[in-house]
């Protein structure tokens, strides 16, 4: 065995020209002991010193991509937005009124409220829309129900990102059970100072009319030099008021669509009660509001 020992040794040396042969004075009586070449050890030690570097590199690489991630996500700050909305009351309120605040007033509680949304005269470059607050409610709601004064004083606090430009409109969604009447809303902490929006209008509930409606600040603007965030939104608002010339028009609706006076008389009863038509091509004015009403049994041949 001793001698099979010394051959393998000796032909395992000899593919390896990195070591001596075991003749050689320093490998002399050693031969017994070297039963594979230990010239595998130093490239597994430098193969391990390989791994633990480009692990290091890689471990950096990694650092440095999220610290990328983190600065092209970085969020814009919060600003707060505090603003005053005037709401009038009725003189006098019937029974049904009362019950009505009281179901205002839980539906209050409930998260049931007026929710109110500043827009910016800005695009926002990731929505191609305009920009827009968070959607903020009505506080003290509640609290002011049995208040007895004509002109109530609430308080609203938007939340804004700090890139947010000039607001130029707000949009208001009654949630409530019966419309109430909106006087101003004035928005405060802006750089350039409090935005007033002149409202004066009922706000219908979203029972009836489930669109937001939309009120614009004072500052006029030409038709060319509107910002581009308020144009769509005007564009909106002017086709609601103009109407479609369809249908028969509602107490609520906000519609200035003219028509003639075909409705003076009632020519059913007899030709005596019979009127002319006002407003039309022989006598342009006066003319009244469309109201859609259906004609009378007579009223296309007197047209």
């Amino acid at each position: 065995m001793a001698s099979s020992t010394e051959i393998f040794g000796v032909l395992r040396y000899q593919k390896s020209p990195r070591f001596h042969s075991p003749n050689s004075p320093h490998l002399r009586g050693r031969a017994n002991h070297l039963c594979f070449p230990p010239a595998s050890l130093p490239l597994e030690q430098g193969r391990g010193y390989g791994a633990r570097k480009s692990r290091k590199v890689a471990t950096s690489a990694t650092a440095t991509e999220d610290k990328a991630v983190r600065v092209e996500t970085e969020k814009p700050a919060k600003l707060r937005i505090s603003a005053t909305v005037t709401v009038r009351r009725k003189k006098k309120e019937d029974i049904g009124e009362m019950i009505a605040n009281q179901i205002d007033a839980c539906a209050n509680k409930m998260g049931r409220s007026v929710v109110l949304e500043l827009v910016s005269t800005e695009i926002d470059p990731i929505t191609k829309g305009p920009k827009t607050s968070k959607p903020a409610e009505l506080m003290n709601k509640s609290e002011k129900k049995d208040v007895k004064a004509r002109q109530v004083v609430y308080t609203v606090e938007f939340t804004v990102e700090s890139g947010f430009g000039e607001p130029g409109a707000i949009t208001v969604l009654n949630r409530h059970h019966r419309e109430f009447f909106l006087e101003s809303v004035v928005a405060d902490d802006f750089d350039s100072g409090p935005v007033h929006f002149t409202c004066q209008s009922w706000v219908q509930p979203a029972r009836i009319q489930p669109k937001k409606r939309v009120f614009f600040t004072n500052k006029p603007y030409l038709p060319s030099e509107t910002p581009p965030g308020l144009r769509e939104l005007r564009e909106q608002e002017l086709k609601e008021l103009r109407g479609d010339g369809t249908g028969e028009r509602k107490l609520t609706d906000r519609i200035y669509d003219y028509a003639t006076y075909n409705d003076l008389g009632n020519p059913d009863k007899g030709t005596e009660y019979a009127r002319r038509v006002l407003g039309g091509d022989r006598v342009p004015y006066p003319r009244r509001l469309r109201t859609g009403r259906p004609p009378t049994i007579s009223g296309k041949l007197m047209a």
